[in-house]
């Protein structure tokens, strides 16, 4: 990663704890997709925690309402475009 790119996820202090409260909700098997920890955090940074939460749980139920075979990460990607 370029010196000049933030890595969200890795700020230290108050966003740390916020960011552990948004991927509690993430599913366990999609905790460790660094892409979708990366679009959380730059979600939480623009938006704030609860919009990000409702978000979340938007995506994560129609995700599963439509019993997707692909990564979370995916299927909000997809959606955000179409």
């Amino acid at each position: 990663m370029s010196d000049n790119v933030i890595a969200l996820e890795n700020r230290e202090g108050p966003f740390q704890d916020m960011l552990a409260r948004v991927l509690a909700m993430v599913p366990d098997n999609e905790r460790e997709d660094r892409d979708l920890v990366r679009l959380l955090a730059f979600r939480l940074e623009l938006d704030g925690e609860a919009a990000v939460i409702e978000y979340l749980v938007r995506h994560i139920t129609d995700y599963i309402k439509q019993g997707s075979s692909g990564t979370l990460h995916d299927f909000i990607q997809q959606s955000m475009a179409g």
